[in-house]
């Protein structure tokens, strides 16, 4: 057995991986809370993780979802650009 598909999961099983591009956590649960875990799997991006951090992904999963937390810090630059704006807290401004 390949030991990158999971156990149980078929060779022909390709999931839907559903993209959350929102700037905060509210848009991404509520979108969220719209999907079956069971049909498809969460990409968290640098934005919306920057924003919202690790209590997003978690409660994703606590959920049901398997989430992909998409970190690569070599984008397009209105990507890189917006997880920047979408720091933590005002009080990190440099």
């Amino acid at each position: 057995m390949n030991p990158l598909i999971a156990q149980g999961e078929s060779r022909t099983t390709s999931p839907v991986v559903v993209a959350l591009d929102f700037a905060d956590a509210d848009g991404a649960l509520a979108f969220a809370s719209r999907l079956d875990p069971a049909e498809c799997r969460l990409k968290v991006g640098k934005e919306l993780f920057t924003s919202s951090g690790r209590h997003l992904v978690e409660s994703l999963a606590a959920r049901g979802f398997q989430v992909f937390l998409d970190m690569k810090f070599h984008d397009i630059p209105n990507t890189v650009a917006q997880a920047c704006k979408a720091r933590p807290s005002p009080a990190c401004g440099w």
